[in-house]
């Protein structure tokens, strides 16, 4: 069987070559294992594909190779950064559809272990076949901390559906969307998927793939095939002892294959591997090209796993030029995403631990739900407080406490009318002046900073109980608010903050309508017993279920002023005035007007209106008379409006109103609120 692994390498201007009639540009991506039995050239389909997708890609790679070679210079001359170990935090996470797949965690744990040896030269199977073999003191740890702050195994596991994942050119497996997982935030991880099977045009199973850096961060990371990772569990032969991760890891880390993806005078861009003539699969050791013996035991060839061993100087000079400060993955070198787990807190400002919110819940206090108003409190109650608060048939008395929570207890305002408010403060000696203030959140914004929520306010200092009338405004919305009573020492209070000596109590507050007007039979409304609007019943005029529309209007007086909404008989036709000046033809006398249910499909909007007009919509009238009252049966606007068209609310104040629409033979009643 023979590994091949296909890569995307630099774009570099100087860089074009052919191989096997497939020109490789290198400002590759991807690097693609393959497990394949005839080497594909997948890489220019891949290159195309990438650079459509990032048009800056090439320019960024271009950069960040001519830094790296500035580094790796540097590096050969200096011996300041040797002794520096640098730790890679990485999260694994595993896509599996059946127990096979998922793989065990001792299994993760092998793959760890041989980065780890292998980076640092420690695997059992290092030789001393090439000098120039070196510890590249990169070292790797599965994450103990996740991007929450809380304590993690560095291993995620998500049960899938779907077996073939395909390779760099969809990348589903990283990509919530699509299935799969996310990436952890990649500044800070190695973020590592293990997949039920990967591939690529050309390739049925891939081994694994790596970004190299320069990419998209939502992308970065590195992926492996189930059976091609650690060296124990579902890991197969010849691919069985972890050297996929490895070689997956070094282009992530910046190394391109040892052949240089091209033939002999091709460079890798590291000084001390020997060229090569193209990739060496299986174990071969005495292989020569190029006038020397091939490198087959680099991790950067595509040998079987039991022939790879090695890094060189150069290599290891390279990947931690990208790791160093100044290069595009030093944030990774800087991560402490394997140390201790900062323990959470109730004030540490993340939510983390079993908290269900930001330092709420769980241990915590518990979390708010709704409006979070402003804390108010007293500083001492020693010398007076709130004693009890009176509000209409409500009265609460309560003792000495610098902030009360009563808001399990609901105080009920009506609209539109007075309501009778008493405040007594108490002392523990001396009867001192104490302030009071009232606020209710009319608008439930969780303030009580809007005009007319300051609802009370005694003016003055008192020694004694103080009295007055809370009135919320027939605007303001109906149902629950918070309302905050408030007393201070000598000095009107806040609504936040400290407020010194004293007390704040909070209650809930239930806004009502309040009593019911009493019905009139020229209210506009059908209400009381009656059986039409403002007819039937035992106090109206019956309603009228026939007979002549004409009956009891007055006929045309042309020395007469009319006004919106008056009806005349003018040639045993009735008419009704319009707002523009002009009659609307309410058809011949004799056809009776009922009442009743409108069919024509009537709507007004907006509801409520905060502007000065109120659009009317009818599907299948083009004429319609109204008359606008409000809550008290007064009438405050009339007139006739033909099919589309506003009705001027400027003149109103807000408030709830009716308005009552007539056509030839049907009348139809609306609420609106004018804000």
């Amino acid at each position: 069987m023979i590994k091949n692994y296909t890569q995307t390498n630099y774009s570099l201007t100087q860089f074009i070559i052919m191989k096997n009639t497939c020109i490789l540009l290198l400002g590759m991506f991807f690097s693609i294992a393959a497990f394949s039995q005839d080497r594909n050239c997948a890489a220019m389909e891949d290159l195309e594909n990438r650079m459509k997708l990032d048009k800056g890609l090439s320019k960024r790679m271009a950069n960040i190779e001519a830094y790296t070679q500035r580094k790796v210079k540097e590096l050969e001359t200096s011996k300041s950064i040797e002794g520096d170990i640098i730790t890679i935090p990485v999260v694994i996470h595993v896509l599996y559809r059946n127990s096979t797949e998922n793989i065990s965690t001792a299994q993760i744990q092998s793959q760890i272990e041989v980065l780890n040896e292998d980076f640092r030269r420690t695997n059992s199977d290092a030789d001393n076949t090439w000098s120039q073999a070196a510890d590249t003191q990169i070292e790797f740890c599965l994450a103990t901390v996740d991007p929450n702050g809380n304590s993690t195994t560095g291993i995620t596991r998500k049960q899938v559906t779907r077996e073939d994942w395909g390779g760099s050119a969809e990348n589903a497996m990283k990509k919530l969307s699509s299935g799969g997982v996310n990436p952890w935030d990649t500044t800070q991880y190695l973020n590592m998927w293990v997949c039920p099977k990967l591939s690529a045009p050309g390739f049925n199973n891939l081994l694994g793939f790596a970004q190299f850096p320069g990419g998209n961060a939502a992308t970065d990371g590195v992926v492996m095939g189930y059976k091609y990772f650690g060296k124990i569990g579902t890991a197969t032969a010849p691919f069985e002892l972890g050297r996929t991760t490895t070689h997956e890891v070094g282009h992530f880390l910046n190394l391109r294959h040892i052949w240089g993806d091209g033939g002999c005078g091709v460079d890798d861009f590291v000084t001390d591997t020997p060229e090569s003539d193209d990739s060496n699969t299986g174990c071969v050791p005495t292989h020569v090209s190029c006038g020397s013996t091939d490198m087959v035991q680099n991790y950067m060839d595509y040998s079987d796993d039991s022939c790879m061993n090695l890094f060189t100087t150069g290599q290891k000079n390279r990947m931690r030029a990208i790791l160093l400060s100044g290069g595009v993955r030093s944030s990774l070198a800087l991560s402490d995403k394997c140390g201790a787990v900062t323990q959470p807190t109730c004030n540490d400002g993340i939510q983390n631990g079993n908290e269900t919110g930001v330092d709420c819940g769980g241990d915590c206090t518990p979390c708010q739900t709704g409006n979070q108003y402003c804390e108010s409190a007293g500083s001492r109650v020693q010398y007076e407080w709130i004693a009890g608060v009176q509000v209409g048939s409500f009265n609460n008395a309560s003792g000495a406490q610098t902030y009360s929570d009563f808001t399990t207890q609901t105080v009920t305002l009506n609209r539109g009318q007075s309501n009778a408010i008493t405040l007594t403060p108490g002392h523990s000696g001396t009867a001192y002046d104490e302030y009071f203030r009232v606020w209710v959140d009319y608008n439930k914004d969780g303030d009580f900073s809007d005009a007319g929520e300051l609802t009370f306010d005694a003016g003055t200092a008192s020694n004694s109980a103080v009295n007055g009338t809370i009135t919320p405004n027939t605007s303001v919305s109906l149902g629950t608010t918070r309302m905050r009573v408030s007393m201070k020492y000598n000095a009107a209070p806040d609504a936040c903050g400290n407020i010194g000596d004293g007390e704040v109590e909070d209650y809930t507050v239930n806004i009502t309508n309040g009593n019911t007007p009493t019905p009139t039979c020229a209210d506009g409304v059908q209400n009381g017993d009656e059986t039409g609007v403002d007819c039937g019943g035992s106090s109206c005029t019956p309603c009228s279920t026939g007979g002549d529309k004409c009956a009891g209007v007055a006929a045309y007086d042309s020395s007469a002023t009319y006004t919106a909404g008056d009806k005349v008989v003018y040639q045993n036709t009735l008419y009704e005035r319009r707002a523009n000046g002009g009659w609307t033809n309410l058809g011949p006398c004799g056809s009776p007007r009922g009442v009743g249910k409108l069919s024509f499909g009537l709507k007004i909007y907006p509801n409520p209106a905060e502007g000065n007009v109120l659009n009317l919509s009818s599907a299948t009238i083009s004429t319609v008379s109204y008359l606008v009252t409000n809550m008290k049966g007064q009438i405050v606007g009339k007139g006739t409006v033909s099919g589309p068209e506003k009705i001027n609310i400027s003149g109103l104040k807000r408030g709830l109103y009716l308005v009552k629409f007539t056509t030839e033979n049907q009348i139809i009643i609306k609420k609106f609120i004018r804000k």
